[in-house]
């Protein structure tokens, strides 16, 4: 409820945010984020013809129908719409954080110049065990934040479950108070 008094201290509770909002945002960003990198590939498929490039504009596709499904079934309180989403990620996750240890290993085999990465002799940039520990960074913090993500997106479907489990409740309650006043004879 709004308060004269919060517009004087610079708060406003008229409107406070929930889970659900934070997921469907968080949603409408990584969907943004889907469609802008499916178009950068397919474009990138058609200018230089490369089939990997198609194969991630497709991904890229397939994956933002089931985000739209996602922030569907967050708008109309949908279980069965956010679920495929929540597999998938659950799925990107784990093969992402198989990726990521491997990727330090990789990294303890570099310092003993086990592993190399391609260069030119020419090349004045990273030394092997400066690259494969930055990018290990990278890919950690990436994860992290993936991670995060994806917890902020399962919390909205588990209000949207809660959200549905009382709206149940309540109808089952109204109907057994409406039948249990009827004679069963009539």
């Amino acid at each position: 409820m709004f308060r004269p008094e919060d517009e004087e201290e610079g708060r406003c509770t008229k409107y406070k945010p929930t889970m659900r909002f934070a997921s469907i945002v968080v949603a409408t960003i990584i969907l943004i984020s889907e469609i802008s990198l499916a178009v950068f590939e397919y474009i990138h498929c058609r200018l230089d013809g490369n089939p990997l490039s198609a194969v991630f504009a497709g991904i890229f596709t397939v994956h933002s129908v089931f985000t739209t499904f996602y922030i569907i079934g967050a708008f109309r309180l949908i279980e069965c719409f956010m679920v495929p989403w929540l597999t998938l990620q659950l799925i990107f996750l784990t093969t992402f954080a198989l990726f990521v240890i491997v990727w330090w290993i990789a990294t303890l085999l570099s310092i003993f110049n086990l592993v190399q990465y391609y260069h030119t002799t020419s090349d004045q940039g990273l030394t092997n065990a400066e690259f494969f520990v930055l990018t290990g960074v990278i890919l950690t913090i990436v994860l992290v934040v993936s991670i995060k993500l994806s917890h902020i997106l399962y919390r909205g479907f588990v209000t949207v479950r809660n959200q549905n489990m009382a709206r149940y409740r309540i109808t089952e309650a109204i109907q057994r108070k409406d039948s249990v006043l009827k004679p069963s004879y009539v």
